[in-house]
């Protein structure tokens, strides 16, 4: 298999997406099988976040992205987001998500269906194995999207490193309202959200990200 080239940060991406906001107990995250007790045990209240997105452009060229953002956490006296479960399209994403952030990436594939001129269907599939289908309608003037509003400060572990991968991601663009139809997803593969109802859907087009390169601290100890 051919060795994927380092692709460090900065990234800086542009692209189309929905991001999805959800509230959740301190009991459904005590129960999310994709947490290591860490993260699980030390729930900070805050939004969680479902993204779905289709990156155009990249450091790492186009790809597609899925991610689920479940709260805040208390990690090392701070407050701060965490990426629990994602896909993307493309090796070269994963690789270099995992060397340069410690994202915990895995490779699947996406299928973007527009279903009529409002509604479009997301299918991501591994192995040919459905884990995720989400279908979203937008409609509504466009309004201003800034990190500034939803500010994402993420902290990721690496645990063989037994380091911490701090990083805050910035990002702008043009949004509309948008409506969550349906989500249907492999539980075994990603976090049930079908019968959770969102405070909140936004389809951001077009938008830009730029992730800077992480601050990386030492940790005593991992828990696994």
């Amino acid at each position: 298999m051919t060795e994927v080239p380092h692709l460090p940060a900065p990234w800086d991406l542009k692209g189309r997406g929905y991001i999805v906001l959800y509230r959740f107990t301190e009991d459904e995250i005590a129960q999310d099988p994709f947490l290591s007790d860490q993260f699980r045990n030390n729930y900070s209240g805050g939004f969680g976040s479902l993204m779905v997105v289709d990156y155009q452009d990249s450091n790492a060229g186009p790809y597609q992205e899925l991610l689920f953002i479940p709260c805040k956490f208390t990690f090392t006296g701070r407050k701060l987001q965490h990426i629990s479960r994602i896909f993307v399209s493309t090796r070269e994403s994963v690789v270099n998500g995992r060397r340069n952030w410690a994202i915990p990436k895995e490779q699947a594939a996406f299928h973007f269906k527009p279903l009529d001129k409002q509604e479009e269907e997301v299918r991501v599939l591994r192995e040919g194995d459905q884990i995720f289908l989400g279908r979203f309608s937008t409609g509504g003037p466009m309004f201003p999207v800034n990190t500034l509003l939803f500010p994402y400060r993420l902290v990721q572990v690496h645990a063989q490193e037994k380091r911490a991968y701090y990083t805050s991601f910035t990002g702008h663009g043009w949004g509309r309202l948008a409506k969550v139809g349906e989500i249907r997803v492999k539980p075994e593969e990603f976090p049930v959200l079908a019968e959770k109802k969102p405070l909140l859907a936004i389809a951001v087009q077009p938008f830009a990200i730029r992730f800077p390169p992480a601050v990386i601290e030492e940790l005593p100890s991992v828990s696994n």
